[in-house]
């Protein structure tokens, strides 16, 4: 396959890699493939939570990718990156309450 195929060829362009089993190229095989696919699965949870089901855009898998380096290597999703996004998102207006929905607070 044309993954199986970029991935040999990213290891031979290593320098430090001299040699490597064909076990190592199944394993990197599965874990891109995991990895891409929890990746999309997270980023498709932050667009249903957005309300935009089914509808990625770039920001949901930019999101999804930092929060996963985060939990999964140490770090942190930059706090700058989540202040723009509440930002975008605060920016919006709420809905008027209705005059008939119980009962109204000062």
């Amino acid at each position: 396959p044309p993954t199986a195929r970029a991935i040999a060829l990213l290891l031979a362009s290593t320098p430090t890699v001299q040699d490597a089993q064909p076990a190592v190229l199944h394993q990197l095989l599965e874990f891109s493939h995991r990895y891409t696919a929890q990746v999309l699965s997270d980023a498709l949870v932050y667009a249903e939570h957005a309300g935009r089901a089914n509808k990625l855009e770039m920001d949901d898998v930019t999101l999804a990718v930092q929060a996963r380096v985060g939990w999964e290597f140490g770090g942190r999703v930059p706090k700058e990156y989540i202040l723009s996004l509440a930002t975008q998102t605060n920016a919006q207006p709420l809905p008027p309450v209705p005059e008939v929905f119980g009962v109204r607070l000062p």
